[in-house]
């Protein structure tokens, strides 16, 4: 695990059950692609990424992308992609909790994406830098995002509005608001 993050959800111990995302994905269609992403969280707000690249052009999404052989675990990949995207500089961040979502005619392409907050400070000081995949990037508060329905990258939409995911990250943005 790199420096700079933690792994561990509020409530694990030892002899817990396996995260979400693993116990789920024991009941799924084998994957032929893996991949990861990060919802950075500050105050019950989201911070995502319009896509300039030409998959899913003009939607708001997560750093993220596919996990490479080097990489340690999915959370390792899920900050690989999110320095290459948003820079070396992604503040220090916990993860609250992880979600994996399935897309694919057989559901075949698994992606967990991890709910990581970031500390108020940290946001404050900070800009992304990012690469050439992307043209902006914004806060945004969760009913926003539900009520303007700007368009949203697959996962974003499958992990803010689809069920049982919506559930699991509302309650970790509303868990992780407000904390130091």
């Amino acid at each position: 695990m790199g420096a700079g993050h933690s792994s561990s959800s509020r409530g694990d111990s030892a002899g817990a059950s396996p995260p979400p995302a693993q116990a789920q994905a024991a009941s799924l269609p084998p994957a032929e692609k893996l991949g990861a992403g990060l919802l950075l969280t500050c105050d019950g707000e989201v911070l995502l990424l319009r896509r300039a690249g030409k998959h899913n052009f003009g939607t708001w999404g997560l750093p993220g992308g596919n996990a490479d052989p080097g990489d340690a675990d999915l959370l390792a990949t899920a900050r690989r992609e999110a320095e290459e995207e948003m820079g070396p500089g992604v503040p220090p961040f916990e993860v609250l909790t992880q979600v994996l979502t399935t897309r694919g005619k057989r559901g075949q392409k698994h992606y967990t994406v991890f709910v990581a907050r970031i500390g108020p400070e940290d946001r404050a000081s900070w800009q992304p830098q990012l690469n050439e995949e992307h043209s902006d990037w914004r806060w945004f508060r969760v009913a926003e995002l539900q009520a303007a329905n700007p368009p949203l990258h697959p996962v974003v939409a499958l992990a803010l509005q689809a069920s049982p995911h919506r559930e699991a990250v509302l309650a970790a943005i509303a868990g992780g608001a407000g904390k130091p």
